[in-house]
């Protein structure tokens, strides 16, 4: 089984549409929503959601923890039966339901991941879909110093010096499609964002990722259930 943990932070439209779209999608999996403090419009639609249950486990936070606590607090609320831990942000089009079976026939013991940053300081896979052996996250966590995007980077890093894989898909809009920044700018204030390239650096020191350039799958799904549907034929001229 995969756990799925989604953090929610306001963005009612996306994460609504993110969790509709997850539906049906073909796999053994849980869907985890820690939500950080949202408004009452999202908080409301959570609820109905779980009722429903599109969500399997709810966590209901009063402040917004970010990314790194976030996450650490949906890894306690895995089935304990399950084997792997995905990461998948709340602004997300699922566009193919054999996404997760795509990248779990492809996975070695490690990090998979949709999508790739090919920027300074380092090469290195995208955290908005990113999959990792539990016992591997639970070994090293999220670093909680680094509230925001960095965590993700040091995580591949040490799983990348533990001498596992880490594997990321360049090109993965026929699976699944990233908006990106729906939830707001509250990490510009988060903890560690200031951080010295040579530290970066040094965390992978001569170790590279994988990129895999793309997955050959090319059926896409337009879910008529999506309440998203007119950003769908937005951004599906981007296929």
């Amino acid at each position: 089984m995969t756990s799925i943990i989604m953090l929610v932070h306001n963005a009612v439209v996306y994460t609504r549409n993110t969790i509709e779209t997850l539906q049906g999608t073909k796999g053994e999996w849980e869907l985890i929503v820690v939500d950080n403090a949202s408004d009452k419009k999202t908080r409301k639609m959570l609820y109905k959601m779980y009722e429903t249950k599109k969500i399997n486990k709810l966590l209901m936070l009063d402040e917004n923890t970010l990314f790194a606590k976030g996450n650490n607090l949906g890894l306690k609320l895995c089935d304990q039966n399950s084997e792997k831990i995905l990461l998948l942000n709340s602004d997300i089009d699922i566009r193919n339901k054999e996404w997760l079976y795509e990248m779990e026939k492809r996975y070695e013991k490690g990090i998979f991941t949709l999508g790739v940053c090919e920027n300074e300081p380092h090469v290195r896979v995208d955290g908005y879909c990113f999959m990792i052996d539990k016992d591997l996250y639970e070994k090293y966590l999220l670093d909680e110093n680094y509230e925001w995007w960095w965590s993700i980077t040091k995580l591949q890093a040490q799983v990348l010096q533990a001498g596992y894989s880490v594997k990321g898909v360049k090109k993965c809009t026929n699976l699944i499609f990233h908006y990106g920044g729906m939830s707001g700018k509250d990490f510009k204030n988060a903890k560690g964002m200031e951080i010295e390239i040579k530290k970066v650096k040094d965390w992978f020191g001569d170790k590279n990722i994988e990129i895999i350039e793309e997955i050959d799958n090319t059926h896409v799904d337009y879910n008529p259930r999506s309440c998203a549907n007119k950003m769908y034929k937005k951004t599906r001229k981007g296929l």
